[in-house]
């Protein structure tokens, strides 16, 4: 048996062991130097030339993983075994070590080690291992593997090797002592292996007890933070950030200190999220919790940070603790917190973990100890005021216990690797019974033994790793169709309960390209339903097996968070709600839609309907919505697309005894199964006809995909008249009230109570359209209804409006005003002055009044005026044909508002792509809007003169082009074998969508879809 020692023998970083057993090579984690003071890659170059069978990863930290992509690119056909946790886990954390590598090449012009395409084509390699038994892989011929729990961190195994030639122990990271995310190191159970290959990092010290370290840990943050500044910790990304959650929100439910907030940020964050798909790999409290829906990494007083202005935010506010990666100051959010922080003589930073002899924390540790005042960190050189201490919550085993673990295996010999050369000196003295060396980088190890039998303590039997199929489908290309199948392939393997997309499209094509790996995962984004594969909101690239959930309905249910829901909020009303985390209680918070009042966000499970589909987060953001904001415009949207589907004629398409989904329903409906208004539509059609169909099981009770089937005597029901879902006319008049408030001047809100069309009464209209014009059109929007403005004046305030005018003025009034509907004037007579001074400054004053009441009623005031009793003399500058032209509409020439607009409704809303027509009462216009303008106005400008005759409006096109129909259009012109992996990208200064697409697609196709294109909006197509 041979050992290479490839790199991280003589410290902390680059781990790497390849080993030669059994006539066979095998390599063992292979990660990089953190600290940057050298060479950061173990020497690959050693492997060359050796037949390297197989890779095993002990766990998913960047000194063991971040060289892997290299060492894939060395051995591009060898499989790497890594336990479930440490798979998912090395999604997260390589993705994040290609931002920190992004970061330094623009920062410092640091290259990087490695393409981002790498890292997938070495994801695609990775095989499951069993943990806690062993087993034998096909790889390897005549050696058997038994991989056990290491501690550490989730995921992290010990790695135990055993051949007729010899056996081994790779320890990896372990600690003995429990923590909160993970249960104490167990050694495989080999009978004295003959190497055994001890980490050793903390090798010379003894670690103080862990629970008081913890207590003082949580009374400092609380201390911290009451003498009145934020408290910082800087933690590793992967272990420690969730370790220091738990610890300090179990003593705030423990009352041992006040409840303050807690905010995570940086790459804790997402970690936090994808341990909550891994609960076979936590302790049995964790997944007891996460089995029964409760999510114990968020909520409560806890807050994921978002962005830098949450940051700048946070630091601004009330005291708060911040715990952020990365653990040693080097980069991450950390460093910019520390950078704002360290000059604040109230706040406090703690550190919680192992600092690098020139990582930023440990300079700051020296600070603490007066050894220099200056930091730098985070791009700024700050002098440090803040109290800064240090809390041993280690996960890597102490002296002692690293000894204690030696002993247990009884090895003829021990290495000792990953430590520095104090610790590895000060932990061979206390190894005893054993031979013990301190390997070098590059160093080889030679190991001979007898033949003979080696065995596993606890006898028991072998077993064959689990291996999920592959290339079951013969070349073909992957469709919807083959998702069953799919499906049926890999619930054979009864404990895979989460699969990656990689993994699934092995199990497809055998040896997928990236290209085939996207093209199957916007299969799975497009099965809305999610019948075989559940999408996780934790990680983008992870699927959940359905029907292979474990026992608890927990696990099911929190695939409800980062999903759009449909639920009943009170006994009278049922909205779309974003699901924002399960709690304890049997119950879900939620994000309600704009506009709903409610005192609770909190809502039992038994009050979810169905699952609608995932929040579209980056169509949010590009649109520039909050959550709340796009649920509201959702409720408009759902409302509108309810009005055209018929329950009865829904009902009589569907079959007797014959599960239907809400996407199967909304494809008999002719609703897209993947619009989210149409599933909304739907559902609350569904739920609002329960005499035709009823929901045969929940998102509760069927693993979390609710079906329907027709009602018994659903037949009985269609002999009565449909039931259309009546507008809400409280809530259209709330939306109005909002937008306009409530002017004096309006006397009547006439709601349809069919349709919901509001007709909005003010004592002059004219005046009313031009103040609150796009506020109305914006209420008509969003409550999905037309609102207009009523054309007639009402004449009793018209008089009121005139008397008050003139006598404010000093002017009295003969008579009763005379009202002339079509002129839009109303005329008075007056007694005025017959001295001519004085009838001079009556003059001025008439034509104030005059201008006055054209802006407040937009009509015209005319006078027919009486000089006293001695004379009478008319003014001519007063009369009405005085008044210039344009003051007067010509309304005698053409129809009124609202004949104007039912005609220009009738003639256009038929034609194709015409989505709205409204008027303009001020311009005497009728505006008009189609999904592709230059298109409509080539078309239909004939139509268009003839109703400009019939009406005597002038017809005005919206001249811009509908974003959305036109990217629908494009994506629905997608040749048969293709598949769009992007949104279209609209250029406008040359009409061009252009989208990028993959799959068998001809010339002749290409061909065909543009000028379709062309034909249908007038736009050019360009297809790559």
């Amino acid at each position: 048996m041979q050992v290479l020692f490839v790199g991280g023998a003589q410290g902390v970083g680059a781990s790497c062991v390849a080993i030669e057993l059994a006539g066979q090579w095998i390599i063992v984690d292979a990660g990089v130097r953190v600290d940057r003071k050298s060479d950061p890659l173990p020497d690959l170059a050693l492997l060359e030339g050796k037949d390297v069978q197989a890779i095993f990863v002990t766990h998913a930290h960047a000194d063991h993983i971040g060289a892997l992509p290299l060492l894939h690119q060395a051995f591009p056909l060898v499989p790497i075994f890594a336990s479930r946790g440490t798979s998912l886990l090395m999604e997260v954390m390589l993705a994040d070590a290609m931002k920190i590598m992004a970061r330094r090449a623009v920062e410092e012009m640091e290259l990087p080690l490695y393409p981002e395409h790498l890292i997938g084509n070495m994801l695609m390699r990775v095989r499951p291992l069993p943990v806690g038994e062993p087993f034998t892989l096909s790889e390897l011929r005549g050696i058997t593997v038994h991989a056990s729990r290491a501690g550490h961190i989730a995921g992290a195994v010990s790695l135990g090797f055993v051949a007729a030639e010899g056996s081994l122990v790779i320890s990896g990271d372990i600690s003995v002592t429990p923590q909160r995310t993970v249960l104490g190191a167990v050694a495989p159970p080999i009978k004295r292996p003959d190497l055994l290959v001890l980490e050793s990092t903390y090798g010379a010290r003894l670690h103080p007890n862990r629970q008081a370290e913890e207590q003082r840990l949580a009374q400092a943050v609380a201390d911290g933070l009451a003498r009145g500044g934020p408290v910082l910790i800087p933690s590793f990304g992967l272990g420690r950030g969730q370790e220091i959650l738990l610890i300090l929100r179990a003593a705030q439910e423990k009352g041992q200190i006040p409840l303050f907030p807690i905010y995570v940020d940086g790459l804790i964050r997402r970690v936090c999220s994808t341990y909550m798909l891994l609960p076979e790999a936590l302790p049995p409290l964790l997944q007891r919790q996460i089995r029964r829906g409760y999510a114990p990494f968020r909520g409560g007083e806890i807050a994921y940070v978002r962005d830098l202005h949450q940051r700048e935010q946070i630091l601004a506010g009330p005291p708060a603790c911040i715990i952020s990666s990365s653990g040693m100051l080097t980069g991450g959010p950390s460093a910019w917190y520390a950078a704002h922080l360290a000059e604040r003589e109230h706040a406090s930073i703690f550190i919680t973990g192992y600092q690098d002899e020139e990582s930023p924390g440990k300079k700051l540790l020296d600070l603490a100890e007066h050894i220099s005042s200056t930091l730098d960190v985070g791009g700024m050189r700050v002098v440090v005021r803040c109290q800064v201490a240090k809390y041993s919550l280690s996960a890597h085993a102490d002296g002692s216990e690293l000894a204690a673990y030696a002993a247990s295996l009884q090895p003829k010999q021990v290495a000792l690797v990953h430590g520095d050369e104090e610790a590895r000196v000060a932990l061979r003295a206390l190894l005893k019974g054993t031979e013990v060396v301190l390997p070098k980088n590059g160093a080889e190890l030679l190991i001979h033994t007898q033949q003979r039998q080696h065995a596993f303590k606890n006898g028991g039997a072998v077993i064959a790793a689990p291996a999920l199929p592959k290339g079951i489908g013969s070349g073909k290309s992957f469709g919807p169709h083959a998702l069953e199948t799919l499906w049926e392939a890999v619930k054979q393997v009864p404990k895979l309960r989460i699969i990656t997309v990689r993994e699934l499209a092995q199990v497809w094509y055998g040896e997928a390209s990236e290209q085939e790996t996207w093209e199957l995962l916007n299969v799975l984004e497009s099965d809305w339903d999610q019948r075989y594969f559940v999408r996780q909101h934790a990680l983008a690239e992870a699927f959940r097996v359905r029907g292979l959930a474990l026992e608890d309905p927990g696990d099911a249910l929190q695939d409800l968070v980062g999903n759009v829901l449909f639920m009943q909020l009170t006994h009278e009303s049922s909205k779309p709600v974003l699901c924002r985390s399960l709690e304890p209680g049997a119950s879900v918070r939620v994000m309600l839609p704009r506009g709903i009042s409610l005192e609770r966000t909190r809502f039992p499970f038994s009050a979810i309907i169905d699952v609608l589909g995932p929040y579209p987060e980056e169509e949010a953001a590009l649109t520039h919505q909050s959550p709340a904001g796009y649920l509201a415009n959702l409720v408009k949207s759902g409302r509108r697309a309810l009005r055209n589907v018929s329950a009865h004629a829904l009902a009589q398409r569907c079959q007797d005894e014959v599960d239907y989904s809400l996407g199967d329903l909304c494809a008999l409906a002719g609703l897209s199964g993947r619009s989210m208004e149409d599933r909304l539509a739907l559902a609350k059609l569904l739920h609002n006809n329960p005499a035709l169909f009823s929901q045969q099981t929940s998102v509760l009770d069927n693993d979390g995909l609710a079906l329907y089937q027709l009602s018994p005597g659903w037949q009985e029901a269609l002999q009565y008249p449909e039931k259309r879902e009546l507008p809400d006319q409280h809530e259209i008049l709330r939306l109005i009230e909002l937008a306009i408030g409530n002017p004096p001047r309006l006397y009547r809100k006439s709601v349809n109570p069919e349709t919901g069309d509001v007709v909005l009464s003010f004592h002059f209209p004219e005046p009313a359209q031009r103040e609150f014009g796009t506020a109305i059109e914006q209420a008509a929007e969003e409550a999905g209804v037309s609102i207009t403005v009523a054309s007639h004046v009402h004449q009793g305030e018209l008089s009121n409006l005139a008397t008050r005018c003139l006598q404010e003025v000093g002017i009295a009034i003969r008579g009763t005003p005379s009202i002339y509907f079509e002129q839009q004037q109303i005329l008075v007579k007056v007694d005025l002055p017959a001295e001519a001074e004085a009838l001079a400054m009556a003059q001025a004053d008439v034509r104030q009044v005059q201008e006055r009441f054209q802006q407040e009623s937009g009509w015209s005031l005319q006078l027919e005026a009486l000089a006293g009793a001695k004379m009478s003399l008319p003014i001519p500058s007063l009369s009405v044909q005085s008044i210039p032209a344009q003051r007067v509409p010509q309304m005698e020439r053409g129809m009124v508002q609202h004949e104007a607009l039912a005609v220009a409704q009738r003639l256009l809303l038929p034609l194709p792509h015409c989505y709205k027509v409204g008027v303009d009462p001020r311009e005497r216009t009728v505006l008009v809007r189609f999904h592709f303008p230059d298109l409509a106005s080539q078309r239909y400008g004939a139509l268009f003169q003839q109703l400009e005759a019939e009406t005597g409006w002038q017809v005005v096109l919206h001249q811009q082009v509908h974003q959305g129909a036109l990217i629908a259009l494009a994506q629905s012109l997608v040749p048969e074998g293709g598949v769009y992996r992007e949104t279209p990208s609209i250029h406008h200064e040359r009409r061009e969508v252009r989208m990028k697409c993959s799959g068998n697609i001809s010339e002749g196709q290409v061909k065909e879809a543009q000028e379709q294109f062309h034909e249908q909006c007038g736009w050019i197509l360009l297809l790559s």
